[in-house]
Protein backbone atom coordinates (compact mmCIF):
# COMPACT_ATOMS: atom_id res chain seq x y z
CA UNK A 1 0.00 0.00 0.00
CA UNK A 2 0.64 3.45 -1.00
CA UNK A 3 -0.11 5.96 1.50
CA UNK A 4 1.16 9.59 1.53
CA UNK A 5 0.50 12.14 4.18
CA UNK A 6 -1.07 15.59 3.30
CA UNK A 7 1.44 18.19 4.84
CA UNK A 8 -0.20 21.47 5.12
CA UNK A 9 1.16 24.85 3.79
CA UNK A 10 5.34 25.31 3.21
CA UNK A 11 5.71 21.22 3.97
CA UNK A 12 3.43 20.18 1.35
CA UNK A 13 5.68 22.19 -1.09
CA UNK A 14 8.96 21.41 0.73
CA UNK A 15 10.69 19.20 -2.33
CA UNK A 16 12.83 17.61 -0.02
CA UNK A 17 10.27 15.89 2.02
CA UNK A 18 7.97 15.15 -0.87
CA UNK A 19 10.34 13.89 -3.68
CA UNK A 20 10.05 10.27 -4.32
CA UNK A 21 13.27 7.72 -3.68
CA UNK A 22 14.35 4.62 -5.27
CA UNK A 23 11.50 1.67 -3.68
CA UNK A 24 14.91 -0.58 -2.33
CA UNK A 25 15.33 1.78 0.13
CA UNK A 26 11.89 1.43 1.90
CA UNK A 27 12.56 -2.40 0.75
CA UNK A 28 15.65 -2.77 2.55
CA UNK A 29 14.05 -0.82 6.23
CA UNK A 30 11.23 -3.60 5.73
CA UNK A 31 13.68 -6.39 5.84
CA UNK A 32 15.86 -5.24 8.31
CA UNK A 33 13.38 -4.30 10.51
CA UNK A 34 11.50 -7.87 10.32
CA UNK A 35 14.95 -9.41 10.77
CA UNK A 36 15.15 -7.06 13.95
CA UNK A 37 11.81 -8.08 15.39
CA UNK A 38 12.40 -12.04 14.78
CA UNK A 39 16.21 -11.58 16.23
CA UNK A 40 14.15 -9.69 19.00
CA UNK A 41 11.50 -12.79 19.59
CA UNK A 42 13.50 -15.32 18.95
CA UNK A 43 16.97 -14.34 21.29
CA UNK A 44 15.30 -11.23 23.81
CA UNK A 45 11.66 -12.82 24.51
CA UNK A 46 11.35 -16.48 23.97
CA UNK A 47 14.21 -18.31 26.46
CA UNK A 48 12.25 -16.42 29.21
CA UNK A 49 8.94 -16.67 27.80
CA UNK A 50 7.66 -18.78 31.03
CA UNK A 51 8.89 -16.71 33.35
CA UNK A 52 8.18 -13.41 32.14
CA UNK A 53 4.64 -14.21 30.92
CA UNK A 54 3.73 -16.33 33.36
CA UNK A 55 0.73 -15.17 36.04
CA UNK A 56 2.23 -17.62 38.67
CA UNK A 57 5.78 -16.07 38.27
CA UNK A 58 6.67 -12.73 36.57
CA UNK A 59 3.71 -11.86 34.00
CA UNK A 60 -0.04 -12.20 34.16
CA UNK A 61 -2.50 -8.86 33.05
CA UNK A 62 -2.17 -7.42 36.71
CA UNK A 63 1.52 -6.80 36.99
CA UNK A 64 1.41 -3.45 36.13
CA UNK A 65 -2.09 -2.77 36.22
CA UNK A 66 -1.80 1.03 37.73
CA UNK A 67 -1.15 1.65 33.65
CA UNK A 68 -4.68 0.66 32.88
CA UNK A 69 -6.33 2.76 35.52
CA UNK A 70 -9.26 5.18 34.22
CA UNK A 71 -7.72 8.43 33.25
CA UNK A 72 -4.66 7.01 31.31
CA UNK A 73 -4.46 5.69 28.20
CA UNK A 74 -2.38 2.91 27.81
CA UNK A 75 -3.84 -0.39 26.39
CA UNK A 76 -2.93 -4.44 25.35
CA UNK A 77 -4.34 -6.95 23.89
CA UNK A 78 -2.95 -9.24 26.82
CA UNK A 79 -4.97 -7.11 29.06
CA UNK A 80 -8.18 -8.80 26.85
CA UNK A 81 -6.82 -12.21 26.62
CA UNK A 82 -6.45 -15.22 28.99
CA UNK A 83 -3.27 -15.44 30.91
CA UNK A 84 -3.43 -19.06 30.42
CA UNK A 85 -2.74 -18.83 26.51
CA UNK A 86 -2.50 -14.91 25.55
CA UNK A 87 0.76 -14.46 25.71
CA UNK A 88 1.52 -17.58 23.85
CA UNK A 89 -1.01 -16.98 20.78
CA UNK A 90 0.30 -12.83 21.28
CA UNK A 91 3.69 -13.89 20.20
CA UNK A 92 3.01 -16.52 17.53
CA UNK A 93 1.13 -13.38 15.75
CA UNK A 94 4.05 -11.13 16.14
CA UNK A 95 6.19 -13.75 14.67
CA UNK A 96 3.75 -14.43 11.98
CA UNK A 97 3.37 -10.83 11.29
CA UNK A 98 7.30 -10.34 11.19
CA UNK A 99 7.63 -13.24 8.57
CA UNK A 100 5.13 -12.28 6.38
CA UNK A 101 6.11 -8.33 6.58
CA UNK A 102 9.78 -9.93 5.59
CA UNK A 103 8.55 -11.56 2.62
CA UNK A 104 6.42 -8.26 1.57
CA UNK A 105 2.89 -9.93 1.75
CA UNK A 106 0.29 -7.97 2.82
CA UNK A 107 2.69 -5.15 4.57
CA UNK A 108 -0.38 -2.60 5.75
CA UNK A 109 -2.02 -5.81 7.75
CA UNK A 110 1.83 -7.28 8.72
CA UNK A 111 3.21 -4.30 9.34
CA UNK A 112 -0.28 -3.01 11.50
CA UNK A 113 -0.33 -6.01 13.48
CA UNK A 114 3.42 -6.69 14.44
CA UNK A 115 2.94 -3.00 15.57
CA UNK A 116 -0.09 -3.88 17.85
CA UNK A 117 1.84 -7.15 19.13
CA UNK A 118 5.08 -4.93 20.15
CA UNK A 119 3.06 -1.53 21.52
CA UNK A 120 1.12 -4.17 23.35
CA UNK A 121 4.27 -6.08 25.12
CA UNK A 122 5.94 -2.83 25.65
CA UNK A 123 2.32 -1.39 27.93
CA UNK A 124 1.60 -4.58 29.61
CA UNK A 125 5.53 -4.90 31.07
CA UNK A 126 7.46 -1.79 30.58
CA UNK A 127 10.04 -3.20 33.01
CA UNK A 128 11.43 -5.30 30.17
CA UNK A 129 12.13 -3.11 27.88
CA UNK A 130 14.52 0.04 26.82
CA UNK A 131 14.97 3.07 24.31
CA UNK A 132 15.41 0.70 21.84
CA UNK A 133 11.92 -0.59 22.36
CA UNK A 134 10.69 2.54 21.16
CA UNK A 135 12.64 2.62 17.97
CA UNK A 136 11.02 -0.49 17.14
CA UNK A 137 7.52 0.86 17.96
CA UNK A 138 8.33 3.99 15.51
CA UNK A 139 9.86 1.65 12.92
CA UNK A 140 7.18 -1.07 12.73
CA UNK A 141 4.22 1.89 12.08
CA UNK A 142 6.70 4.10 9.60
CA UNK A 143 7.51 0.60 7.65
CA UNK A 144 3.53 -0.64 7.59
CA UNK A 145 2.20 2.70 6.00
CA UNK A 146 5.14 2.61 3.24
CA UNK A 147 5.35 1.05 0.03
CA UNK A 148 7.89 -1.13 0.98
CA UNK A 149 6.98 -4.01 -0.83
CA UNK A 150 7.08 -2.74 -4.52
CA UNK A 151 10.62 -4.45 -4.78
CA UNK A 152 12.52 -7.13 -2.87
CA UNK A 153 8.77 -9.15 -2.26
CA UNK A 154 7.50 -12.13 -2.81
CA UNK A 155 5.33 -10.44 -5.86
CA UNK A 156 8.58 -9.92 -7.55
CA UNK A 157 6.97 -6.70 -9.33
CA UNK A 158 8.77 -3.14 -10.05
CA UNK A 159 12.43 -5.17 -10.10
CA UNK A 160 14.04 -1.99 -11.40
CA UNK A 161 13.69 2.10 -11.51
CA UNK A 162 10.88 1.60 -9.58
CA UNK A 163 10.33 5.52 -7.53
CA UNK A 164 8.15 5.50 -4.59
CA UNK A 165 7.16 8.43 -2.05
CA UNK A 166 10.07 9.35 0.56
CA UNK A 167 8.37 10.72 3.38
CA UNK A 168 8.45 8.15 5.89
CA UNK A 169 12.68 8.04 5.22
CA UNK A 170 12.96 11.72 5.47
CA UNK A 171 10.72 11.18 8.55
CA UNK A 172 12.79 8.53 10.11
CA UNK A 173 16.23 11.09 9.61
CA UNK A 174 14.25 13.85 11.22
CA UNK A 175 13.43 11.27 14.17
CA UNK A 176 17.14 9.85 14.67
CA UNK A 177 18.52 13.77 14.12
CA UNK A 178 15.63 13.97 17.36
CA UNK A 179 17.12 11.41 19.33
CA UNK A 180 20.97 11.74 19.03
CA UNK A 181 20.76 15.57 19.36
CA UNK A 182 18.63 15.35 22.90
CA UNK A 183 20.57 12.38 23.74
CA UNK A 184 23.72 14.35 23.28
CA UNK A 185 22.07 17.71 25.27
CA UNK A 186 21.34 15.83 28.58
CA UNK A 187 24.77 14.25 28.25
CA UNK A 188 26.62 17.44 28.03
CA UNK A 189 24.95 18.35 31.40
CA UNK A 190 27.06 15.62 33.03
CA UNK A 191 30.65 16.62 33.90
CA UNK A 192 31.94 12.86 33.41
CA UNK A 193 30.35 13.03 29.59
CA UNK A 194 32.30 16.38 29.18
CA UNK A 195 35.64 14.95 30.43
CA UNK A 196 35.27 11.72 29.02
CA UNK A 197 35.43 9.78 32.05
CA UNK A 198 32.48 8.25 31.73
CA UNK A 199 33.23 5.49 29.13
CA UNK A 200 36.24 4.56 31.42
CA UNK A 201 33.29 3.94 34.73
CA UNK A 202 31.09 1.95 32.12
CA UNK A 203 33.54 0.19 30.53
CA UNK A 204 34.23 -1.14 34.10
CA UNK A 205 30.83 -1.58 35.00
CA UNK A 206 29.56 -5.43 35.66
CA UNK A 207 25.81 -4.40 34.94
CA UNK A 208 26.80 -2.39 31.58
CA UNK A 209 29.83 -3.86 30.08
CA UNK A 210 30.01 -7.27 28.47
CA UNK A 211 34.01 -7.32 28.64
CA UNK A 212 34.78 -5.40 32.14
CA UNK A 213 37.49 -7.85 32.52
CA UNK A 214 39.12 -6.77 29.19
CA UNK A 215 38.62 -2.91 29.57
CA UNK A 216 41.97 -2.67 31.56
CA UNK A 217 43.76 -3.43 28.23
CA UNK A 218 42.29 -0.47 26.63
CA UNK A 219 43.95 2.69 27.68
CA UNK A 220 42.44 5.87 29.66
CA UNK A 221 42.69 8.25 26.44
CA UNK A 222 40.98 5.65 24.51
CA UNK A 223 37.89 5.50 26.75
CA UNK A 224 37.83 9.30 26.75
CA UNK A 225 38.05 9.88 23.79
CA UNK A 226 35.13 7.63 22.59
CA UNK A 227 33.46 9.36 24.83
CA UNK A 228 34.04 12.96 23.21
CA UNK A 229 33.49 11.64 20.41
CA UNK A 230 30.57 10.15 20.36
CA UNK A 231 29.07 13.27 22.35
CA UNK A 232 29.86 15.73 19.17
CA UNK A 233 28.67 13.35 17.03
CA UNK A 234 25.12 13.20 18.86
CA UNK A 235 25.34 17.18 18.87
CA UNK A 236 26.75 17.78 15.52
CA UNK A 237 24.01 15.12 14.19
CA UNK A 238 21.18 17.35 13.04
CA UNK A 239 23.73 19.56 11.42
CA UNK A 240 25.86 16.84 8.99
CA UNK A 241 22.65 15.27 8.07
CA UNK A 242 21.64 18.83 6.03
CA UNK A 243 24.17 18.11 3.16
CA UNK A 244 25.11 14.61 1.70
CA UNK A 245 29.11 14.66 2.51
CA UNK A 246 28.42 15.19 5.59
CA UNK A 247 25.21 13.11 6.18
CA UNK A 248 27.46 10.39 4.74
CA UNK A 249 30.24 11.11 7.67
CA UNK A 250 26.98 11.16 10.69
CA UNK A 251 25.55 7.93 9.08
CA UNK A 252 28.89 6.03 9.22
CA UNK A 253 29.92 7.18 12.52
CA UNK A 254 26.07 6.06 13.57
CA UNK A 255 26.62 3.16 11.79
CA UNK A 256 29.98 2.82 13.81
CA UNK A 257 28.46 3.60 17.14
CA UNK A 258 25.72 1.32 16.98
CA UNK A 259 27.99 -1.72 15.91
CA UNK A 260 30.31 -0.79 18.74
CA UNK A 261 27.41 -0.65 21.58
CA UNK A 262 25.80 -3.98 20.60
CA UNK A 263 29.48 -5.84 20.70
CA UNK A 264 30.65 -4.12 24.16
CA UNK A 265 27.73 -2.53 26.37
CA UNK A 266 24.33 -4.71 27.26
CA UNK A 267 21.90 -2.70 25.56
CA UNK A 268 19.49 -5.09 24.62
CA UNK A 269 18.26 -4.54 21.19
CA UNK A 270 18.59 -0.65 20.82
CA UNK A 271 21.91 -1.23 18.52
CA UNK A 272 20.22 -3.95 16.00
CA UNK A 273 16.61 -1.14 15.67
CA UNK A 274 18.90 0.94 15.41
CA UNK A 275 20.86 -0.28 12.69
CA UNK A 276 17.83 -1.80 11.04
CA UNK A 277 16.84 2.21 10.53
CA UNK A 278 19.93 2.83 9.06
CA UNK A 279 19.03 0.29 6.23
CA UNK A 280 16.96 2.88 4.39
CA UNK A 281 20.17 5.30 4.14
CA UNK A 282 22.03 2.78 1.84
CA UNK A 283 22.01 3.31 -1.63
CA UNK A 284 20.74 -0.08 -2.86
CA UNK A 285 19.84 0.73 -6.17
CA UNK A 286 23.54 1.90 -7.04
CA UNK A 287 24.96 -1.66 -5.60
CA UNK A 288 22.58 -2.70 -7.76
CA UNK A 289 23.30 -0.77 -10.77
CA UNK A 290 26.77 -1.61 -10.26
CA UNK A 291 26.73 -4.99 -9.76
Amino acid sequence: MNVHPWFPGALGRWKWLNEPIPAERLAALRVATALAVLVDICFSYLPHFTVLFSADELGGRDLCADRFRDGRFYWSVLRVLPDSWGPAALFGTWAASAVGLLFGWRTLLCGLVCWACAVSLWNQNPLLHNGGDRVRNSLLLFVSLSACAEVWSYRGRGARGVLVPGWVVKVLLVQLACIYFFSGWAKLQSPIWRNGFVMYWVAHDLAWSQWPWGAAQVPVWALRLSALVTLLWELLFPVLVLWPRGRAVALALGAAFHLATFFTLEVGMFAFYSLACYAAFVPWERLRRAG
